[in-house]
């Protein structure tokens, strides 16, 4: 087994200081600025010099602005209070390749196998938030498995509150676009991108108006968009992994006897019931990223893989079902079998222990039913969402059945110390 010195080591070597997003603020040309909506009575609006009476002709020409809950699009103003424009019915004039906007956000996001992929921004939707509007926590609806994040850029209209609050484990990050852009030279927009899975909320507006338009990114194959250059990793934070689990590769102290490393995922993955796992390895995150290259560049072999809890035992919160797979409702006769019996009989799940220090000879099918389990040695703890969500958005910016969110993890089968030299 690994010692609780070396773990410690690794946990270490695997923080990730790097925030889930980026922003700041642009000068774009005129244009940049400039807005057209209205498909009856088409109207134009210049940001640099908007007066009240524009932002009023923007806001009636809006709708409400709901939200997804359970399996419906809800309008509720005690959750969120906003107006909304779909992106059918505006047009702007910004160039976000060319304003180095897109790079910059690759730059940031872009981590492990995802540093060779590019970004494209979609045009979603126009928001105005008025006095007294707000929204509450939420994460961003998957829209597609290559989905990665949202880019959400604030116009500079004169208002008060509004701030943009992100949250991510235990951190929070506060965006104020307004004090970007109050002391820029010439007219201004602020930006902020981030990954869909952080959970966000708009505080309230206590004055004027708040206007934004807010983009889907995408990730992409580097052959749709030839001649951008390949963007390169952060060796830093890859070295310092890798060399922590190298030396301890060379150590006949680590795992002598050889076992199975595993590394609770930190973010969301959007997926449906048919998405393949090795397919969210090319688009992983932050320190899912870097972990995931690090023990690649070692020769090891990384392997997502979902947990599924397991109710047979008696401390189904210690074990768990191992699969290679996502399964949302497998078949199973209901008076022959269960459940989990689904998962391990007829799916080849594999029986594992969830926490730390939970022995595997105490789960229901390695003690009752015979079956072979594999006790993984937990560098990151598992997170408790290490699993399929419900195939229904509980708050999202927008209801959507056909993609959730999951949450992985990755784990590494380490060789005999006496097979690694």
């Amino acid at each position: 087994m690994a010692t609780p010195t070396q773990l410690k080591s690794l946990r270490k070597a695997i923080t990730f200081d790097r925030p889930p997003l980026c922003s700041g603020a642009i000068s774009p040309p005129a244009e940049g600025l400039y807005l057209y909506y209205g498909k009856k009575n088409a109207r134009f609006i210049d940001f640099s010099s908007a007066t009240p009476k524009d932002l009023d002709l923007l806001t009636a020409a809006c709708e409400p602005a709901t939200f997804g809950r359970g399996t419906e699009d809800v309008y509720d103003e005690s959750y969120r209070r906003a107006v909304k424009m779909d992106a059918s019915s505006f047009s702007v004039q910004l160039d976000l390749a060319s304003l180095g906007l897109i790079q910059t956000i690759e730059d940031q996001l872009l981590q492990g196998e995802t540093e060779n992929m590019r970004i494209k921004a979609e045009l979603y939707k126009l928001n105005v938030y008025g006095k007294d509007s707000f929204f509450k926590a939420h994460k961003d609806t998957p829209r597609g498995t290559d989905m990665l994040g949202s880019l959400v850029i604030i116009y500079p209209t004169p208002h008060e509150g509004g701030e943009l609050v992100l949250r991510h484990k235990d951190r929070e990050w506060k965006f104020d676009a307004r004090s970007l852009t109050a002391f820029q030279l010439s007219p201004s927009f602020a930006y902020i991108a981030f990954y869909s899975d952080i959970e966000h909320e708009v505080l309230k507006v206590t004055s004027g108006r708040r206007v934004t338009i807010t983009y889907n990114l995408y990730l992409v194959n580097p052959t749709s968009k030839p001649g951008t250059s390949v963007i390169a990793p952060d060796p830093n934070s890859i070295s310092n992994l890798q060399n922590t689990l190298q030396g301890f590769l060379k150590s006949p102290e680590f795992l002598p006897s050889g076992g199975t490393l595993g590394f609770g995922l930190t973010h969301l993955y959007p997926v449906t019931s048919e998405t393949k796992l090795k397919e969210t390895a090319s688009r992983l995150k932050g320190e899912d990223a870097h972990v995931y290259q690090a023990c690649q560049q070692l020769r090891l072999q990384p392997l997502l893989r979902m947990i599924y809890e397991d109710h047979q035992s008696m401390r189904s919160k210690e074990y768990g079902i191992m699969l290679d797979r996502i399964v949302k409702n497998p078949d199973y006769d209901y008076e022959e079998s269960s459940y989990e019996g689904a998962l391990v009989e007829a799916m080849g799940g594999v029986p594992v222990n969830r926490v730390e220090g939970a022995a595997i000879e105490n789960s229901y099918w390695v003690a009752e039913r015979g079956i072979r389990g594999e006790f993984i040695t937990w560098v990151s703890r598992l997170n408790e969402r290490n699993k399929l969500e419900d195939f229904q958005t509980t708050y999202g910016n927008e209801y959507e059945t056909r993609y959730t969110y999951c949450r992985p993890c990755i784990i590494v089968r380490i060789p005999a110390a006496i097979d690694r030299v």
